[in-house]
């Protein structure tokens, strides 16, 4: 009975449960990290929504700052360039605060006595109209056209806490400071002091800007967080709570901590110190990132809760969406294998039922145990049929092998009796003397026979073919004979060229060393006149030296003379500041009069006018004593002038007659000239004598060498000569012997063409 296929234990139901077991285990693995990577996208965009609200209040309070340090760093500039006016400084604040709109409030306040000496204490402040802002008297008036803005003073500000801390502070440190949060115009406020200093670090006074607090929280109190299921939370750097949506009385005043907040309490201890940090905290999830500028800390706050809300949906929906996607897949490709295995199956049930198997329904499992069983039954029925027929197959292997021993040995007879004759016929030739021919190689057992009488064959060959080589090389050296016959003859012509060579050398030697003796002549008259010359040169140098002596008397006296004017120019120089200095002197008074007279003419009252004139006449006093020692220095320099105009004349005269002694000096210096110039013509004419009479040595030294070295030459080409002449004699007499006794031995034999050496040219033209 053939049993159905896609049954309860069929291949196809098994498969499913493991493909689908196994993608569940995957996608449950899948769905666990897939949620895992939205929950940190979901962490990640809660750090980076606290991180752009902190720096939306950095912003914030870096304008204020900038406001501030602007008055602080513009009030020394008008201290130094001695402005005394308060309205300029409250100039200076107002176009600070103008610039700046976030700024509540931005002041000036000064130390006692440094922007305005003639006061203990100055303040100037301005202060904008905004939401929640009550002004009072206090505050100061409205600005002309402008309600909005009032200007006034700070009262009592020596006393203020911000004031002292903001001066003491950044006049340690350069930089200012943040208050904490307090209560002024009616709002909470946060103020930012800096010092102002002068060039030498003195502290001048304290520029403050004024921030309100719900201005900075506003933009954060107004930005969603989570789809408006998460809040923000700041804190200040005394960790006072300034933004709690979910319970705003907690931040009234800024007066209660975070120990009052559920977020917080648990984790603010580990997170403070740190620039920013994210961590779990009464099932929220809590991102910190904290203010640089003023060491707020900000947080956002948003519950598990709303991440799983749409973590979850996601997750689940890609996880089931992905999962029927696969049971669809695999529940098709099963019924595919199910219908692809039924013909199959059926074809193996009736392949074993024609053999005599029996199937039963509940013996077989599943497809693949139904094949196995199948194909185990088919491998045997193989094997018997292979035994089968491998006997039939041994006994006609057997019959066939007896016929071909039979039929093989008549053939061998036949071969070996063929094979005997070749190698008769191969002997005969060799005794003729056939090299040529060589015995045919086979598989039998004549064969080695044939092998070894071919290796014989080819030695012998060998043999015969060196024989011939040496006989052609034989042929050879009775060339080489005739060539050295030649060179005998070439040496011979060389030896007589070598001795006209010597006579005509030795003739050379004879000419040069006449050349010699005249160039001798020629040097010695030559020094005769070196030395008229040079006695002349000594006078002259003898004339020069005295000249010269003559010269550093004269070159002295000028030396000291210039020294002499040399302070007379200093004493006029010195002259020239006093003059310099006296009418600067006379600007000034001439400004302090052009003041006086000023003066004078805004006077009113007879007391001061005379006060005025007294000035005036302090003045007459000081200009009197300058044109008195302006007199006296032009006597001085009157008297410097004359004594100035009397050197230079002195110094004419020393250089006058220190022009006629170089002069004298320039006509010994040409003498001189000349006779060095006849000196070093003279000398030339020795030194080219001297080069010729080496020249003409080096000539005869070089002659003599090659009449010597060719002598030798002569000796030695004549004993070579008679030596080649003997050898050539004995070689050409044992060569030929030994050609005649090799080519008649060797005539007998004929040699393969491969076997042949090459015919040397030269024997072959002999031939």
């Amino acid at each position: 009975m053939m049993q159905r296929v896609g049954g309860r234990g069929s291949l196809g139901n098994q498969l499913l449960i493991l493909v689908v077991g196994s993608a569940l285990v995957g996608l449950g693995t899948s769905a666990y990290v897939f949620y895992q990577q939205l929950y940190r996208a979901a962490r990640d965009e809660v750090s980076q929504a606290v991180t752009t609200q902190a720096l939306q209040i950095e912003q914030q309070l870096i304008a204020v700052r900038q406001a501030a340090d602007t008055v602080a760093v513009g009030a020394p500039f008008l201290q130094s360039a001695k402005v005394v006016s308060p309205d300029a400084y409250a100039r200076l604040v107002q176009t600070a605060f103008e610039r700046h709109p976030r700024v509540l409030a931005l002041g000036l306040s000064q130390e006692p006595k440094r922007f305005i000496p003639t006061s203990g204490s100055f303040s100037v402040n301005f202060v904008r109209s905004q939401e929640g802002i009550t002004f009072t008297d206090e505050v100061g008036q409205p600005l002309p056209g402008n309600d909005q803005v009032r200007r006034g003073a700070r009262v009592n500000y020596a006393s203020q806490p911000f004031y002292t801390f903001a001066r003491e502070v950044s006049s340690d440190t350069g930089r200012g400071i943040w208050t904490e949060p307090y209560s002024d115009y009616g709002t909470p406020v946060i103020t930012y002091g800096v010092a102002a200093r002068s060039s030498s670090g003195a502290v001048l006074g304290v520029a403050t800007a004024d921030v309100r607090v719900a201005n900075l929280n506003e933009s954060v109190r107004s930005s969603p967080l989570a789809d408006n299921q998460g809040h923000f939370i700041i804190l200040s750097n005394a960790d006072r709570v300034l933004l709690y949506p979910p319970d705003p009385s907690k931040a009234d005043g800024g007066e209660q901590g975070f120990q009052e907040l559920p977020e917080l309490r648990d984790i603010w201890d580990g997170m403070r110190g740190k620039v920013e940090d994210i961590q779990e905290s009464a099932g929220s999830i809590v991102a910190y990132r904290q203010v640089s500028e003023n060491k707020w800390a900000v947080f956002a706050v948003v519950p598990q809760a709303a991440i799983l809300g749409r973590v979850l949906p996601i997750t689940i929906a890609a996880t089931a969406g992905v999962g029927i996607l696969l049971l669809v897949v695999v529940v098709w490709f099963v019924r595919s294998l199910n219908a692809r295995l039924k013909p199959i199956l059926e074809s193996c049930d009736r392949l074993t039922q024609e053999r005599g198997g029996d199937l039963q329904e509940g013996a077989l499992g599943d497809e693949i145990d139904r094949l196995n069983l199948s194909f185990k039954n088919m491998i045997a029925q193989i094997a018997l049929n292979e035994e089968r027929i491998r006997d039939e197959v041994s006994r006609s292997v057997q019959a066939q092998e007896r016929l071909a021993l039979t039929q093989q040995s008549q053939r061998e007879s036949e071969l070996v009796e063929q094979d005997v004759g070749d190698l008769l016929d191969v002997v005969t030739s060799m005794e003729d003397g056939d090299l040529t021919i060589a015995a045919e190689v086979s598989d039998r057992a004549t064969g080695l026979v044939a092998d070894t009488l071919n290796r014989l064959r080819e030695k012998f060959t060998e043999t015969i073919a060196r024989v011939l080589a040496t006989a052609q090389d034989v042929a050879l050296g009775a060339q080489e004979l005739e060539k050295m016959a030649r060179t005998v003859a070439l040496n011979t012509v060389e030896q007589a060229q070598s001795v006209d060579e010597g006579r005509s050398l030795t003739q050379q030697v004879a000419s040069l060393a006449q050349n010699s003796a005249e160039q001798v002549n020629i040097t010695n008259q030559a020094l005769q006149e070196v030395q008229a010359t040079v006695a002349s040169g000594r006078v002259a140098i003898n004339q020069l030296i005295e000249g010269i002596t003559v010269l550093q008397t004269g070159s002295a006296q000028i030396v000291q003379r210039m020294k002499t004017l040399g302070e007379f120019v200093g004493l006029a120089e010195q002259f020239v500041q006093d003059q310099t200095q006296i009418a600067s002197l006379t600007q000034v008074l001439a400004i302090n009069a052009t003041l006086v007279a000023a003066r004078a003419a805004e006077q009113r009252d007879p007391k001061q006018f005379i006060g005025v004139a007294r000035e005036f006449e302090t003045i007459a006093g000081q200009v009197n004593d300058l044109a008195t020692q302006t007199n006296d220095g032009l006597t001085i320099l009157r008297q410097r002038t004359g004594q100035i105009q009397t050197v230079v004349s002195a110094i004419d005269a020393e250089v006058q007659n220190l022009g006629s002694l170089v002069a004298g000096f320039t006509s010994g210096v040409e003498k001189s000239q000349d006779a060095f110039q006849s000196v070093q013509a003279v000398t030339e004419q020795v030194v080219l004598v001297g080069q010729k009479v080496s020249e003409s040595s080096v000539e005869i030294v070089h002659a003599a060498d090659s009449t010597a070295k060719y002598m030798s030459e002569i000796a030695e080409l004549a004993e070579l000569t008679a030596d080649l002449t003997r050898s050539t004699r004995l070689q050409s007499e044992q060569m030929g012997n030994l050609a005649q006794q090799l080519l008649s031995r060797i005539q007998f034999f004929r040699l393969p063409a491969a076997a042949l050496p090459e015919s040397k040219p030269a024997l072959a033209a002999k031939k």
